[in-house]
């Protein structure tokens, strides 16, 4: 339960951030009316804030996506089990990787700067910070059950010998 907490909090901010987009989105639609003169009902700003919230759609798809193969190799790999990873599942974890690690060499860069005395945290808002401290236990998770499952897969072949009929 609780290596999947950081998982959870990082989908439960996803879909928050893109509720947000969607009601800011509405609100800017609502403002914006139409020309009394006859023109354009369609401001170049509903275009845009439109296609905004597609691709933050978009991308809290992929990466919930992700994050919840993640979700499932970690109970898997606990329970040693082994999880058919194919094609999409292979895909989504990618996404959570490169969605992640990069936090790991930004943390990395931020201790070398908190232990030369810089000031390197930010808590104007605290939503922000908790995502930024979920996400490199989000790669390390992801390193850590891709090596588990990696040794399930390994060990499998081993524990079952092959029968009479299969040699």
């Amino acid at each position: 339960m609780l290596t999947s907490l950081p998982i959870g909090i990082m989908l439960a901010d996803m879909v928050y951030g893109f509720v947000l987009n969607i009601v800011q989105g509405l609100n800017l639609q609502q403002q914006a009316a139409p020309a009394s003169d006859g023109g354009l009902a369609v401001t170049p700003d509903i275009a845009f804030n439109s296609l905004q919230i597609v691709a933050n759609g978009g991308m809290v798809i992929i990466i919930g996506f992700g994050l919840i193969v993640l979700l499932q190799l970690n109970r898997t790999v606990l329970k040693r089990q082994i999880l058919p990873i194919g094609i999409f599942r292979t895909l989504g974890l990618i996404a959570v990787l490169a969605f992640s690690v990069p936090s790991l060499w930004e943390w990395f860069n931020a201790a070398l700067t908190l232990s030369a005395g810089g000031n390197i945290l930010n808590t104007g808002n605290p939503r922000y910070l908790v995502s930024a401290l979920c996400m490199p236990l989000i790669a390390f998770l992801c390193l850590v059950r891709l090596f588990g499952w990696y040794k399930l897969h390994t060990r499998q072949p081993e524990q079952n010998p092959p029968t009479e009929l299969q040699k």
